[in-house]
């Protein structure tokens, strides 16, 4: 149940990250942009959202990560993960955020990256809007940086989910 409730961004995930080393392949490294546009694509992921190269069969259990690395100052890093949220259509879907203590989202040793695994509802594997060229769906993320005073950046990476 808390899983469910960080995810669909009804509550916050815990300030008290793990830090560790991010294993994310660049393929599934998503580098955030420092200026995002305000427009939004017609499914309502923010126009200014970075997707990740790779795609993520639902049956997968792989690491993917997201930098923010451009956004920070020099000798910054990221002390907190504020939040993460899946979109309402990914929740719908049965995709969300991995929090068993294993596989929790981490900030990177050098604190310019999060590192986080997906999971798909098991029953929802073989559903037909994974098929072809599956679905899109939206992962927002709120990082808390270090810096004096501290800042705090929202941003959204898209997670293409179809069968491979």
């Amino acid at each position: 149940m808390l899983t469910h409730l960080i995810v669909l961004g009804l509550l916050s995930a815990p300030s008290g990250a793990g830090i560790g080393p991010v294993i994310a392949t660049p393929d599934r490294t998503a580098a955030m942009a420092i200026i995002q546009p305000t427009a939004s694509r017609p499914n309502n992921i923010p126009l200014g959202a970075v997707t990740w190269a790779q795609p993520y069969d639902p049956g997968d259990h792989a690491p993917y990560a997201i930098s923010f690395k451009d956004l920070l100052d020099e000798g910054e890093m990221i002390a907190s993960i504020d939040a993460i949220k899946v979109s309402s259509s990914a929740a719908l879907l049965g995709i969300s955020v991995d929090t068993a203590p294993a596989y929790a989202p981490i900030i990177d040793i050098a604190g310019d990256k999060i590192q986080l695994w997906f999971l798909v509802d098991q029953s929802a594997w073989e559903s037909a809007a994974f098929a072809a060229a599956g679905v899109q769906v939206a992962i927002t993320v709120r990082v808390v940086t270090d810096g004096a005073p501290a800042k705090r950046y929202e941003r959204t990476a898209v997670l293409t989910v179809r069968q491979l």
